[in-house]
Protein backbone atom coordinates (compact mmCIF):
# COMPACT_ATOMS: atom_id res chain seq x y z
CA UNK A 1 0.00 0.00 0.00
CA UNK A 2 2.82 2.12 0.40
CA UNK A 3 4.51 1.65 -2.59
CA UNK A 4 1.47 2.17 -4.05
CA UNK A 5 1.27 5.61 -2.24
CA UNK A 6 4.62 6.41 -3.21
CA UNK A 7 4.40 5.67 -6.98
CA UNK A 8 1.19 8.42 -7.13
CA UNK A 9 3.47 10.99 -5.18
CA UNK A 10 5.75 10.37 -7.64
CA UNK A 11 3.36 10.71 -10.82
CA UNK A 12 1.15 13.86 -8.79
CA UNK A 13 4.66 15.32 -8.41
CA UNK A 14 5.74 15.08 -12.28
CA UNK A 15 2.60 16.92 -13.23
CA UNK A 16 2.75 19.34 -11.08
CA UNK A 17 6.06 20.03 -12.73
CA UNK A 18 4.80 19.77 -16.42
CA UNK A 19 2.13 22.03 -15.76
CA UNK A 20 4.47 24.80 -14.45
CA UNK A 21 6.68 23.77 -17.62
CA UNK A 22 3.70 25.15 -19.81
CA UNK A 23 3.11 28.49 -17.99
CA UNK A 24 3.61 31.50 -20.09
CA UNK A 25 4.82 33.74 -19.04
CA UNK A 26 2.55 36.91 -17.60
CA UNK A 27 2.70 40.51 -18.99
CA UNK A 28 1.63 43.44 -18.23
CA UNK A 29 2.38 46.52 -20.40
CA UNK A 30 -0.68 49.29 -19.47
CA UNK A 31 1.87 51.58 -18.04
CA UNK A 32 5.19 52.81 -17.44
CA UNK A 33 5.38 51.39 -14.30
CA UNK A 34 3.89 48.46 -14.13
CA UNK A 35 5.88 45.27 -13.56
CA UNK A 36 5.94 41.83 -15.46
CA UNK A 37 4.79 39.31 -12.82
CA UNK A 38 7.83 37.53 -12.18
CA UNK A 39 6.93 33.61 -13.26
CA UNK A 40 9.28 31.29 -14.85
CA UNK A 41 9.43 31.77 -18.42
CA UNK A 42 9.20 28.95 -21.02
CA UNK A 43 11.75 27.44 -23.13
CA UNK A 44 15.89 27.97 -22.81
CA UNK A 45 17.58 31.01 -21.87
CA UNK A 46 18.79 33.07 -24.78
CA UNK A 47 22.28 34.92 -25.12
CA UNK A 48 22.14 38.84 -24.80
CA UNK A 49 24.42 41.07 -27.17
CA UNK A 50 23.63 44.44 -25.60
CA UNK A 51 25.40 47.50 -28.01
CA UNK A 52 25.59 50.98 -26.98
CA UNK A 53 26.37 53.57 -28.82
CA UNK A 54 27.76 57.19 -27.68
CA UNK A 55 26.07 60.04 -29.04
CA UNK A 56 24.43 57.95 -31.40
CA UNK A 57 21.26 59.71 -33.14
CA UNK A 58 19.05 58.19 -35.83
CA UNK A 59 20.99 59.41 -38.35
CA UNK A 60 21.06 56.43 -40.46
CA UNK A 61 20.18 54.60 -43.69
CA UNK A 62 17.58 52.42 -42.04
CA UNK A 63 16.03 55.90 -40.40
CA UNK A 64 15.42 56.97 -43.86
CA UNK A 65 18.60 59.34 -44.23
CA UNK A 66 19.73 58.77 -47.52
CA UNK A 67 23.26 60.40 -47.00
CA UNK A 68 24.62 57.56 -44.85
CA UNK A 69 26.60 54.81 -45.46
CA UNK A 70 25.44 52.17 -42.83
CA UNK A 71 24.90 49.05 -44.59
CA UNK A 72 25.65 46.92 -41.13
CA UNK A 73 22.63 49.09 -39.42
CA UNK A 74 20.40 47.76 -42.46
CA UNK A 75 21.60 43.92 -42.22
CA UNK A 76 20.85 44.36 -38.47
CA UNK A 77 17.15 46.48 -39.33
CA UNK A 78 16.62 43.47 -41.58
CA UNK A 79 17.13 40.63 -38.90
CA UNK A 80 14.39 42.91 -36.85
CA UNK A 81 12.53 45.57 -34.93
CA UNK A 82 13.76 49.50 -35.86
CA UNK A 83 11.87 51.59 -33.75
CA UNK A 84 11.19 55.38 -34.74
CA UNK A 85 10.48 57.19 -31.93
CA UNK A 86 12.44 55.88 -29.34
CA UNK A 87 13.32 58.37 -26.96
CA UNK A 88 15.67 58.62 -23.83
CA UNK A 89 15.04 59.53 -20.22
CA UNK A 90 17.87 62.42 -19.82
CA UNK A 91 19.83 63.47 -22.70
CA UNK A 92 23.09 63.43 -21.49
CA UNK A 93 25.39 60.32 -20.71
CA UNK A 94 25.21 59.16 -16.82
CA UNK A 95 21.51 59.57 -15.79
CA UNK A 96 21.02 58.28 -19.31
CA UNK A 97 22.76 55.22 -18.51
CA UNK A 98 22.06 54.86 -15.16
CA UNK A 99 18.53 54.75 -16.28
CA UNK A 100 18.90 52.06 -19.07
CA UNK A 101 20.99 49.66 -17.13
CA UNK A 102 18.76 49.60 -13.63
CA UNK A 103 15.65 49.51 -15.56
CA UNK A 104 14.60 53.28 -13.65
CA UNK A 105 13.55 56.43 -14.03
CA UNK A 106 16.33 58.95 -13.09
CA UNK A 107 14.31 60.37 -10.93
CA UNK A 108 14.61 56.88 -8.97
CA UNK A 109 18.38 56.54 -9.82
CA UNK A 110 19.15 59.58 -8.50
CA UNK A 111 21.47 60.49 -11.21
CA UNK A 112 21.18 63.80 -13.14
CA UNK A 113 24.39 64.69 -13.80
CA UNK A 114 27.85 63.01 -14.90
CA UNK A 115 29.34 62.43 -11.70
CA UNK A 116 26.62 60.61 -8.97
CA UNK A 117 26.97 56.72 -9.31
CA UNK A 118 23.83 54.98 -9.01
CA UNK A 119 25.22 52.31 -6.38
CA UNK A 120 25.54 55.64 -4.34
CA UNK A 121 22.24 57.32 -4.76
CA UNK A 122 19.99 54.40 -4.69
CA UNK A 123 19.64 50.18 -3.87
CA UNK A 124 18.99 49.39 -7.15
CA UNK A 125 20.81 46.31 -8.80
CA UNK A 126 22.24 46.72 -12.61
CA UNK A 127 20.61 44.46 -15.07
CA UNK A 128 23.54 41.96 -15.80
CA UNK A 129 24.48 42.01 -11.85
CA UNK A 130 20.48 40.12 -11.65
CA UNK A 131 21.50 37.98 -14.74
CA UNK A 132 24.39 36.31 -12.85
CA UNK A 133 21.86 35.86 -10.22
CA UNK A 134 19.51 33.77 -13.33
CA UNK A 135 22.49 31.84 -13.93
CA UNK A 136 24.75 33.88 -17.01
CA UNK A 137 28.24 34.33 -17.74
CA UNK A 138 28.19 38.63 -18.22
CA UNK A 139 31.15 41.22 -19.32
CA UNK A 140 31.52 43.89 -21.22
CA UNK A 141 33.92 45.71 -23.50
CA UNK A 142 34.35 50.00 -23.68
CA UNK A 143 31.54 52.30 -21.98
CA UNK A 144 28.51 50.90 -20.53
CA UNK A 145 28.22 53.35 -17.76
CA UNK A 146 29.48 57.22 -18.34
CA UNK A 147 32.18 55.99 -15.26
CA UNK A 148 31.71 52.84 -13.98
CA UNK A 149 31.03 52.90 -10.12
CA UNK A 150 32.15 52.92 -6.72
CA UNK A 151 32.29 49.55 -7.11
CA UNK A 152 35.89 48.42 -9.24
CA UNK A 153 35.91 47.58 -12.70
CA UNK A 154 33.42 49.42 -14.23
CA UNK A 155 30.58 48.83 -11.65
CA UNK A 156 32.48 45.46 -11.24
CA UNK A 157 29.15 44.05 -9.32
CA UNK A 158 27.68 43.65 -13.05
CA UNK A 159 30.80 40.91 -14.08
CA UNK A 160 31.21 37.72 -13.67
CA UNK A 161 33.74 37.83 -16.24
CA UNK A 162 36.28 41.40 -15.81
CA UNK A 163 34.97 44.26 -17.58
CA UNK A 164 37.51 45.61 -19.88
CA UNK A 165 39.29 48.62 -21.50
CA UNK A 166 41.91 47.65 -24.20
CA UNK A 167 45.04 50.08 -25.31
CA UNK A 168 46.97 47.61 -27.48
CA UNK A 169 46.63 50.01 -30.30
CA UNK A 170 47.89 48.87 -33.57
CA UNK A 171 51.82 48.80 -33.43
CA UNK A 172 52.05 50.94 -36.73
CA UNK A 173 50.61 53.67 -36.07
CA UNK A 174 51.33 53.18 -32.24
CA UNK A 175 49.67 54.21 -28.78
CA UNK A 176 46.94 57.87 -29.66
CA UNK A 177 47.93 60.49 -27.72
CA UNK A 178 45.11 60.80 -24.59
CA UNK A 179 43.54 57.58 -26.50
CA UNK A 180 41.97 59.59 -29.24
CA UNK A 181 44.59 61.10 -31.71
CA UNK A 182 47.03 59.50 -34.14
CA UNK A 183 47.45 61.93 -36.74
CA UNK A 184 51.52 62.48 -36.39
CA UNK A 185 51.47 66.15 -36.19
CA UNK A 186 48.68 66.37 -33.32
CA UNK A 187 50.60 63.36 -31.35
CA UNK A 188 53.97 65.57 -31.72
CA UNK A 189 52.51 68.91 -30.68
CA UNK A 190 50.87 66.82 -27.43
CA UNK A 191 53.89 65.59 -26.38
CA UNK A 192 55.67 68.67 -26.32
CA UNK A 193 52.92 69.87 -24.35
CA UNK A 194 53.19 66.94 -21.74
CA UNK A 195 56.88 67.87 -21.51
CA UNK A 196 56.41 71.46 -21.04
CA UNK A 197 53.87 70.30 -18.41
CA UNK A 198 55.81 68.61 -16.31
CA UNK A 199 58.57 70.80 -16.59
CA UNK A 200 56.58 73.08 -15.23
CA UNK A 201 56.06 70.54 -11.75
CA UNK A 202 53.08 69.11 -13.03
CA UNK A 203 53.10 65.91 -12.02
CA UNK A 204 49.62 64.05 -11.90
CA UNK A 205 48.06 62.59 -14.98
CA UNK A 206 44.94 64.31 -14.84
CA UNK A 207 46.67 67.72 -14.82
CA UNK A 208 49.28 67.03 -17.48
CA UNK A 209 46.10 66.13 -19.52
CA UNK A 210 44.33 69.11 -18.79
CA UNK A 211 47.36 71.85 -19.49
CA UNK A 212 47.62 70.07 -23.05
CA UNK A 213 43.66 70.74 -23.97
CA UNK A 214 43.67 73.60 -22.59
CA UNK A 215 46.04 74.15 -25.39
CA UNK A 216 45.59 71.71 -28.06
CA UNK A 217 42.76 69.46 -28.48
CA UNK A 218 40.86 69.10 -32.17
CA UNK A 219 37.41 68.53 -32.20
CA UNK A 220 38.16 66.15 -35.48
CA UNK A 221 40.41 63.98 -36.73
CA UNK A 222 40.90 61.75 -40.28
CA UNK A 223 44.34 59.78 -40.08
CA UNK A 224 44.73 57.34 -42.35
CA UNK A 225 45.04 54.55 -39.60
CA UNK A 226 43.26 51.13 -39.36
CA UNK A 227 40.16 50.50 -37.25
CA UNK A 228 42.02 49.79 -33.97
CA UNK A 229 44.49 52.50 -34.14
CA UNK A 230 41.20 53.97 -32.32
CA UNK A 231 39.65 52.89 -29.42
CA UNK A 232 36.32 51.36 -30.90
CA UNK A 233 38.06 48.99 -33.57
CA UNK A 234 39.83 47.59 -29.76
CA UNK A 235 36.66 47.03 -28.56
CA UNK A 236 35.31 44.99 -31.43
CA UNK A 237 38.23 42.76 -31.43
CA UNK A 238 37.91 42.29 -27.93
CA UNK A 239 34.40 41.93 -27.68
CA UNK A 240 35.08 38.89 -30.10
CA UNK A 241 38.03 37.27 -27.60
CA UNK A 242 34.92 37.62 -25.00
CA UNK A 243 32.34 35.87 -27.05
CA UNK A 244 34.88 32.90 -27.36
CA UNK A 245 35.41 33.05 -23.69
CA UNK A 246 31.54 32.90 -22.70
CA UNK A 247 30.69 30.35 -25.16
CA UNK A 248 32.86 28.29 -23.42
CA UNK A 249 31.04 28.68 -19.75
CA UNK A 250 28.61 26.61 -21.23
CA UNK A 251 25.92 29.36 -19.21
CA UNK A 252 23.69 31.58 -21.14
CA UNK A 253 25.64 34.85 -21.85
CA UNK A 254 25.81 38.97 -21.40
CA UNK A 255 28.13 40.78 -23.60
CA UNK A 256 28.18 44.27 -23.28
CA UNK A 257 29.65 46.07 -26.26
CA UNK A 258 30.25 50.28 -25.38
CA UNK A 259 31.24 52.38 -28.26
CA UNK A 260 32.64 55.76 -27.82
CA UNK A 261 31.85 57.27 -31.19
CA UNK A 262 30.42 58.99 -32.63
CA UNK A 263 31.00 60.95 -29.61
CA UNK A 264 33.18 64.04 -29.18
CA UNK A 265 36.00 64.19 -30.51
CA UNK A 266 35.26 62.94 -33.90
CA UNK A 267 38.12 60.67 -34.80
CA UNK A 268 37.54 57.41 -37.54
CA UNK A 269 40.28 56.13 -39.81
CA UNK A 270 40.40 58.09 -42.72
CA UNK A 271 38.78 55.62 -45.03
CA UNK A 272 35.31 56.71 -43.63
CA UNK A 273 35.80 60.14 -43.88
CA UNK A 274 35.89 59.11 -47.31
CA UNK A 275 32.42 57.95 -47.82
CA UNK A 276 31.18 61.63 -47.93
CA UNK A 277 31.64 65.00 -50.36
CA UNK A 278 31.89 67.47 -47.53
CA UNK A 279 30.73 69.61 -50.01
CA UNK A 280 27.30 67.68 -50.58
CA UNK A 281 26.57 67.27 -46.76
CA UNK A 282 23.46 68.75 -45.38
CA UNK A 283 23.58 71.59 -42.72
CA UNK A 284 20.58 71.56 -39.99
CA UNK A 285 17.91 73.70 -42.37
CA UNK A 286 16.66 75.45 -38.89
CA UNK A 287 19.61 77.29 -37.39
CA UNK A 288 17.24 80.00 -35.35
CA UNK A 289 16.10 79.88 -31.76
CA UNK A 290 12.42 78.69 -31.73
CA UNK A 291 9.64 81.82 -31.07
CA UNK A 292 8.02 81.98 -27.95
CA UNK A 293 10.37 78.81 -26.32
CA UNK A 294 11.51 79.54 -22.92
CA UNK A 295 15.00 81.15 -23.26
CA UNK A 296 16.34 78.43 -20.61
CA UNK A 297 15.64 75.55 -22.71
CA UNK A 298 18.72 75.96 -24.65
CA UNK A 299 22.14 76.02 -24.08
CA UNK A 300 25.48 77.11 -25.48
CA UNK A 301 26.96 74.08 -26.28
CA UNK A 302 29.99 74.39 -23.73
CA UNK A 303 31.52 70.68 -24.40
CA UNK A 304 31.75 71.94 -27.96
CA UNK A 305 33.18 75.06 -26.91
CA UNK A 306 36.43 73.22 -25.14
CA UNK A 307 37.82 72.18 -28.42
CA UNK A 308 40.72 74.12 -28.95
CA UNK A 309 39.55 74.72 -32.65
CA UNK A 310 35.99 76.25 -31.82
CA UNK A 311 35.56 79.80 -30.38
CA UNK A 312 34.81 79.58 -26.84
CA UNK A 313 33.21 83.31 -27.57
CA UNK A 314 29.97 81.83 -28.87
CA UNK A 315 26.87 81.50 -26.94
CA UNK A 316 23.25 80.72 -26.90
CA UNK A 317 22.09 81.35 -30.61
CA UNK A 318 25.25 82.08 -31.99
CA UNK A 319 25.94 80.20 -35.48
CA UNK A 320 28.88 78.35 -36.06
CA UNK A 321 30.74 79.18 -39.23
CA UNK A 322 29.45 77.00 -41.95
CA UNK A 323 33.29 75.74 -42.84
CA UNK A 324 33.29 74.54 -39.47
CA UNK A 325 29.63 72.91 -39.41
CA UNK A 326 30.41 71.03 -42.67
CA UNK A 327 33.65 69.45 -40.59
CA UNK A 328 31.93 68.89 -37.87
CA UNK A 329 29.05 67.02 -39.29
CA UNK A 330 31.71 65.32 -41.72
CA UNK A 331 33.35 63.95 -38.66
CA UNK A 332 30.23 62.93 -36.89
CA UNK A 333 29.31 61.17 -40.06
CA UNK A 334 32.50 59.57 -40.57
CA UNK A 335 32.13 58.01 -36.82
CA UNK A 336 28.84 56.32 -37.35
CA UNK A 337 30.18 54.66 -40.68
CA UNK A 338 32.93 53.89 -38.18
CA UNK A 339 30.67 51.93 -35.90
CA UNK A 340 28.84 50.27 -38.65
CA UNK A 341 31.75 48.51 -39.96
CA UNK A 342 32.19 47.10 -35.97
CA UNK A 343 28.90 46.25 -35.61
CA UNK A 344 29.33 44.09 -39.03
CA UNK A 345 32.09 42.49 -37.74
CA UNK A 346 30.01 41.54 -34.52
CA UNK A 347 26.90 39.81 -36.56
CA UNK A 348 29.91 38.30 -38.47
CA UNK A 349 30.91 36.62 -35.37
CA UNK A 350 28.02 35.36 -34.36
CA UNK A 351 26.61 34.08 -38.16
CA UNK A 352 30.18 32.27 -38.22
CA UNK A 353 29.11 30.67 -34.87
CA UNK A 354 25.74 29.94 -35.61
CA UNK A 355 24.31 30.98 -32.62
CA UNK A 356 22.28 34.29 -34.00
CA UNK A 357 19.14 32.51 -33.80
CA UNK A 358 20.21 31.53 -29.52
CA UNK A 359 20.96 35.46 -29.49
CA UNK A 360 18.71 38.38 -28.43
CA UNK A 361 19.99 41.18 -29.80
CA UNK A 362 19.72 44.83 -28.86
CA UNK A 363 21.41 48.54 -29.84
CA UNK A 364 20.95 51.57 -28.43
CA UNK A 365 22.25 55.41 -28.58
CA UNK A 366 22.53 57.06 -24.69
CA UNK A 367 20.89 59.99 -26.16
CA UNK A 368 20.73 61.87 -29.72
CA UNK A 369 22.86 64.83 -30.58
CA UNK A 370 22.34 68.40 -31.52
CA UNK A 371 24.32 68.83 -35.03
CA UNK A 372 23.47 72.73 -35.88
CA UNK A 373 19.69 73.19 -35.07
CA UNK A 374 18.22 75.09 -33.03
CA UNK A 375 22.10 76.49 -33.05
CA UNK A 376 22.90 73.58 -30.43
CA UNK A 377 25.47 71.34 -30.51
CA UNK A 378 25.77 68.21 -28.45
CA UNK A 379 23.11 67.00 -26.56
CA UNK A 380 21.53 68.60 -23.05
CA UNK A 381 18.38 69.70 -24.05
CA UNK A 382 14.22 68.70 -24.20
CA UNK A 383 14.35 68.78 -28.11
CA UNK A 384 14.02 66.16 -30.49
CA UNK A 385 17.50 65.84 -31.70
CA UNK A 386 18.62 65.18 -28.29
CA UNK A 387 16.06 62.77 -26.94
CA UNK A 388 15.45 60.69 -30.09
CA UNK A 389 17.41 57.52 -30.36
CA UNK A 390 18.22 54.46 -32.74
CA UNK A 391 16.70 51.82 -30.49
CA UNK A 392 17.00 48.30 -32.70
CA UNK A 393 16.06 44.41 -31.79
CA UNK A 394 16.46 41.07 -33.18
CA UNK A 395 16.75 37.56 -32.83
CA UNK A 396 14.10 34.47 -31.26
CA UNK A 397 10.68 36.44 -30.73
CA UNK A 398 11.47 39.18 -32.65
CA UNK A 399 9.84 39.65 -35.95
CA UNK A 400 12.19 40.41 -39.07
CA UNK A 401 12.27 43.68 -40.83
CA UNK A 402 9.60 45.52 -39.42
CA UNK A 403 9.55 49.17 -37.79
CA UNK A 404 7.83 50.84 -35.37
CA UNK A 405 6.23 54.60 -34.99
CA UNK A 406 5.03 53.59 -31.71
CA UNK A 407 6.65 55.99 -29.07
CA UNK A 408 8.85 53.95 -26.60
CA UNK A 409 11.77 54.90 -23.32
CA UNK A 410 15.09 53.45 -23.23
CA UNK A 411 14.05 52.64 -19.75
CA UNK A 412 11.79 49.67 -21.59
CA UNK A 413 14.41 47.95 -22.64
CA UNK A 414 14.91 45.93 -19.34
CA UNK A 415 12.00 44.27 -19.40
CA UNK A 416 11.96 43.77 -23.35
CA UNK A 417 15.51 42.07 -23.30
CA UNK A 418 14.86 39.72 -19.88
CA UNK A 419 11.36 38.36 -21.76
CA UNK A 420 12.76 37.76 -25.12
CA UNK A 421 15.88 35.93 -23.23
CA UNK A 422 13.05 34.23 -21.14
CA UNK A 423 14.73 35.69 -17.78
CA UNK A 424 11.82 36.02 -15.31
CA UNK A 425 11.58 39.58 -14.74
CA UNK A 426 12.71 41.87 -12.03
CA UNK A 427 10.14 43.86 -10.50
CA UNK A 428 12.53 46.89 -10.36
CA UNK A 429 11.68 48.01 -13.46
CA UNK A 430 9.82 51.10 -14.48
CA UNK A 431 9.79 50.20 -17.89
CA UNK A 432 7.42 48.21 -20.05
CA UNK A 433 8.51 45.15 -21.99
CA UNK A 434 7.72 45.88 -26.11
CA UNK A 435 7.39 42.32 -27.26
CA UNK A 436 3.64 42.56 -27.60
CA UNK A 437 5.61 44.96 -30.88
CA UNK A 438 8.18 42.89 -31.46
CA UNK A 439 6.01 39.86 -32.71
CA UNK A 440 3.16 39.83 -34.63
CA UNK A 441 1.40 36.78 -33.40
CA UNK A 442 1.23 38.45 -29.82
CA UNK A 443 -2.34 39.33 -29.12
CA UNK A 444 -1.92 41.97 -26.43
CA UNK A 445 -0.88 45.90 -27.10
CA UNK A 446 0.97 48.47 -25.27
CA UNK A 447 -1.44 50.64 -24.61
CA UNK A 448 0.33 53.63 -23.12
CA UNK A 449 0.63 56.34 -26.05
CA UNK A 450 3.52 58.29 -25.60
CA UNK A 451 7.53 58.34 -24.50
CA UNK A 452 9.01 60.92 -21.10
CA UNK A 453 12.02 62.39 -20.54
CA UNK A 454 13.53 65.16 -18.39
CA UNK A 455 16.67 67.70 -18.46
CA UNK A 456 17.49 70.39 -15.82
CA UNK A 457 18.52 73.45 -16.01
CA UNK A 458 20.00 75.13 -12.67
CA UNK A 459 17.07 74.70 -10.37
CA UNK A 460 14.14 74.17 -12.63
CA UNK A 461 13.61 70.75 -14.23
CA UNK A 462 12.07 70.24 -17.41
CA UNK A 463 9.57 67.39 -17.91
CA UNK A 464 8.24 66.25 -21.38
CA UNK A 465 6.38 63.83 -23.21
CA UNK A 466 6.46 62.68 -26.83
CA UNK A 467 3.40 60.74 -28.42
CA UNK A 468 3.28 59.79 -32.49
CA UNK A 469 2.63 63.89 -33.09
CA UNK A 470 3.09 66.36 -29.95
CA UNK A 471 5.56 66.89 -27.50
CA UNK A 472 4.89 68.51 -24.55
CA UNK A 473 6.79 70.27 -21.69
CA UNK A 474 6.72 71.80 -18.51
CA UNK A 475 9.64 73.51 -16.51
CA UNK A 476 9.37 72.92 -12.76
CA UNK A 477 11.49 75.69 -10.64
CA UNK A 478 12.77 75.09 -7.19
CA UNK A 479 14.82 71.74 -7.66
CA UNK A 480 11.40 70.13 -8.00
CA UNK A 481 11.69 66.46 -8.54
CA UNK A 482 8.43 64.15 -9.36
CA UNK A 483 8.73 62.27 -6.02
CA UNK A 484 7.62 65.92 -4.06
CA UNK A 485 3.82 67.22 -4.82
CA UNK A 486 3.04 68.81 -8.26
CA UNK A 487 2.22 72.49 -7.85
CA UNK A 488 0.80 74.73 -10.35
CA UNK A 489 2.86 77.28 -9.25
CA UNK A 490 6.14 76.31 -9.32
CA UNK A 491 5.80 75.71 -13.40
CA UNK A 492 7.79 78.60 -15.10
CA UNK A 493 7.91 77.64 -18.88
CA UNK A 494 5.75 75.40 -20.96
CA UNK A 495 6.75 74.35 -24.17
CA UNK A 496 4.33 72.74 -27.15
CA UNK A 497 5.55 71.03 -30.64
CA UNK A 498 3.37 69.66 -33.55
CA UNK A 499 5.53 67.24 -35.71
CA UNK A 500 3.21 67.33 -38.33
CA UNK A 501 3.12 70.79 -39.07
CA UNK A 502 6.94 72.09 -37.71
CA UNK A 503 8.77 69.00 -37.48
CA UNK A 504 12.15 71.67 -36.66
CA UNK A 505 10.31 72.68 -33.67
CA UNK A 506 10.18 76.19 -35.01
CA UNK A 507 7.84 77.35 -33.09
CA UNK A 508 6.33 77.19 -29.59
CA UNK A 509 1.96 76.39 -30.01
CA UNK A 510 1.77 76.47 -25.97
CA UNK A 511 -0.52 79.95 -26.24
CA UNK A 512 -1.59 79.22 -29.35
CA UNK A 513 -5.81 78.53 -29.08
CA UNK A 514 -6.14 76.30 -31.67
CA UNK A 515 -3.95 73.54 -29.62
CA UNK A 516 -5.71 74.43 -26.07
CA UNK A 517 -7.87 71.09 -26.24
CA UNK A 518 -5.00 69.50 -26.82
CA UNK A 519 -2.91 71.17 -24.15
CA UNK A 520 -5.13 70.11 -21.84
CA UNK A 521 -4.92 66.09 -22.97
CA UNK A 522 -1.17 66.25 -22.53
CA UNK A 523 -0.76 68.14 -19.15
CA UNK A 524 -2.93 65.53 -17.71
CA UNK A 525 -0.93 63.29 -19.24
CA UNK A 526 2.54 64.48 -18.12
CA UNK A 527 0.86 64.94 -14.89
CA UNK A 528 -0.39 61.64 -14.31
CA UNK A 529 2.94 60.09 -15.12
CA UNK A 530 4.57 62.47 -12.88
CA UNK A 531 2.26 61.73 -9.61
CA UNK A 532 1.63 57.80 -10.26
Amino acid sequence: MKKILSIASIVIVIFLMACNAQRSTTRNVNSATSNTTETIPNGEKKNILFIAVDDLKPLLSNYGETQMHTPNFDRLAKMGMTFTNAHVQYAVCGPSRASVMTGANPDRTKVWDLHTDFRESSDLISMPEYLITQGYATTAVGKIYHKGSSAPGHDGKSWSMPHQLPDNFDPVAGEAAFSYYQAPETKRQMAALETEAREKGITKNGKIRTYVFKRLKPSTESADVSDTAYQDGLYTQTALKQLENLEKTGKPWFLGVGYQKPHLPFVAPKKYWDLYDRNEIELAEFQELSKGTPKFAFHSFGELRAFSDIDNKLRQGDVLPEAKQRELIHGYMACVSYIDAQIGKLLDELEKRKILDDTVIVLWGDHGFHLGDHTEWCKHSNFEQATRIPFMFAGPGVEKNQKSHHPVNLVDLFPTVFELANVPQSSQTDGKSLVPLLDSDSSTTVRMDYAYHQYRRGPRMGYGIRTVRYRYTEWHDSNYRSYMPYKEDNIVGRELYDYEKDPLETRNLIKDSNYKDLVKDLKAKLKSHLTQ
